[in-house]
C-alpha cells in the first residue's frame, strides 16, 4: 500500500514537470516592441486602451506626472512583483510577462505611457499566450495593475 502512494506521487511529479515544460515549449517569449493594436482573442485578453476589451468599470488612466516619472514608478512596482518580469522597455512602453502560479502559463502584459492633452495617459493590456479562455486571470491582473498605478501619483 505504501509503495502504491509513492508510485502515484512520483508519476504525478513527472507529469507535472512534463506539463510545465510543454507549456514553456508551446509559448516561447517573443519580444514585443509596441503596444498591441488589439486583442487577438477576446476571451483571453483584457485591454484598457483606445479600444476596450473587458476591464469592467475601468477607464484609461490619466495622471498629472510626466511620462518618464510614471514609467520609472511602474517599472519599480513591476520589479517588486515576484511573478512578473520585464522583457522589454523603451520610453513610453513596457512589455512584461506574468507567470501563473501553479500551471505556469505565460501571459504578456503591455503598458503604453504617453502624453495627451497635458496629461500622462496609460493603456494596459494583458493577454494569455495559450488557450481560448483565461478564466478571467487577465481581468484580475489588469484590475490590480490599474488600482496600483493610480496610487503612484
Amino acid at each position: 500500500m505504501n509503495n502504491y502512494f509513492i508510485t502515484i506521487a512520483i508519476i504525478s511529479i513527472i507529469a507535472y514537470i512534463a506539463m510545465i515544460n510543454l507549456i514553456y515549449f508551446l509559448a516561447p517569449t517573443k519580444i514585443i516592441d509596441d503596444f498591441p493594436k488589439k486583442c487577438s482573442l477576446n476571451t483571453k485578453c483584457t485591454r484598457i486602451a483606445d479600444t476596450k476589451n473587458r476591464g469592467y468599470g475601468l477607464e484609461i488612466i490619466k495622471l498629472k506626472s510626466d511620462v518618464s516619472n510614471i514609467q520609472k514608478k511602474i517599472i519599480d512596482f513591476i520589479k517588486n512583483k515576484s511573478n512578473m518580469t520585464i522583457v522589454n522597455e523603451k520610453e513610453g512602453f513596457i512589455h512584461c510577462i506574468d507567470i501563473t502560479p501553479f500551471f505556469r502559463f505565460y501571459d504578456d502584459v503591455s503598458i503604453k505611457i504617453f502624453e495627451a492633452e497635458g496629461l500622462t495617459n496609460i493603456w494596459l493590456q494583458s493577454q494569455s499566450r495559450l488557450g481560448i479562455h483565461d478564466l478571467y486571470v487577465n481581468e484580475k491582473r489588469i484590475q490590480d495593475l490599474h488600482k496600483n498605478i493610480l496610487k503612484l501619483e
